[in-house]
């Protein structure tokens, strides 16, 4: 722990204790009950305004339950730290489990629960995020299909060799899907879009959820149905019972939200086409088989081709 994060932390009145964990961004420090402190390896202050923000909007939005988000930020010459909110519970289920079992009905009512909680909050300064780490928020004056098409375009442009590679249509699927997601229709309701809401960003406590953590990973304002495909296909990408896993969340999603199954296949096009090079270094990365798996699937295909909405 930098010596400097501990001194600057407690000038301002924190007593830094142990060590909760630390990554490529940063390490994080217990301070209370409630609080944690996250001290930045490369951040600048500056950096940090969209996460204020983003975090001021959470706390005033009427969410039924915890979201982590940041209170405050400290900087001192080249350190900076920032103080976020604690949250408690245990994950609905920890990541990448082998041989995961099919999603329980208990499981299901929960995951609908973080929806729907969610979709309670539409501030203007919850898209204030990056979309991607490199990339601007989107906007609020344009269409959520549209954003998601120029950014779909503008990570395909970016690196097409992957997909070409393992799918030998795919210029002519992802034109064909620019377009489809430029002509939906703009929803009604914009809401929070967590955007990687999976079982372990969704913490439990006695019996409800508890909280919501891990924003920023295409977190933005725009069509909970998005949030729902992209949550449903998620909760296991590479166990044995995956697909029974999506099939039934998706059923229960849009029968409970009044969702378009034909909008999840576009949304789930676009996610694998926006994603599918994100954390790979060539094609057995298993995200991208994840990915170009999608893009070959004959409800996708349809959803492209067809959509109903």
């Amino acid at each position: 722990m930098d010596e400097r994060a501990i001194a600057l932390l407690r000038a301002r009145g924190w007593k830094p204790g142990e060590i909760l964990g630390s990554g490529m961004e940063g390490t994080v420090v217990d301070l209370s009950a409630d609080e944690v402190a996250k001290v930045w390896h490369e951040r600048r202050p500056a950096d940090l305004e969209p996460l204020l923000r983003f975090g001021s909007a959470l706390e005033q939005s009427p969410i039924p339950f915890r979201c982590s988000r940041t209170i405050e930020s400290l900087s001192e010459d080249s350190l900076t730290i920032t103080i976020e909110q604690k949250d408690t519970g245990r994950p609905l289920r920890l990541d990448a489990m082998t041989n995961a079992p099919v999603v329980t009905d208990e499981e299901i009512r929960l995951m609908s629960e973080a929806l729907a909680g969610l979709s309670q909050a539409d501030a203007g300064d919850l898209s204030a995020l990056p979309i991607l780490p490199g990339e601007e928020p989107f906007l609020c004056t344009k269409s959520f299909g549209g954003s998601l098409a120029d950014l779909a375009g503008r990570r395909f442009t970016a690196r097409p060799e992957l997909l070409r590679q393992a799918i030998g249509d795919i210029d002519k699927i992802f034109e064909t899907l620019l377009r489809r997601l430029r002509d939906l229709p703009d929803p009604e309701s914009k809401c929070l879009i967590h955007g990687d809401l999976i079982p372990a960003n969704v913490l439990i406590e006695d019996g409800e959820v508890a909280g919501v953590v891990d924003f920023g990973f295409l977190t933005t304002v725009g069509d909970p149905q998005f949030d729902a495909a992209i949550a449903a296909s998620s909760f296991d990408m590479y166990g044995p019972n995956a697909r029974r896993s999506e099939n039934a969340l998706s059923k229960a999603f849009s029968t409970r939200f009044g969702h378009d199954l034909s909008a999840y296949g576009l949304y789930r096009a676009a996610y694998a086409v926006i994603t599918n090079s994100y954390f790979a270094t060539d094609s057995q990365d298993g995200h991208f088989r994840w990915c170009a798996q999608m893009l070959r699937r004959e409800d996708v295909r349809d959803a492209i081709a067809n959509p109903s909405n």
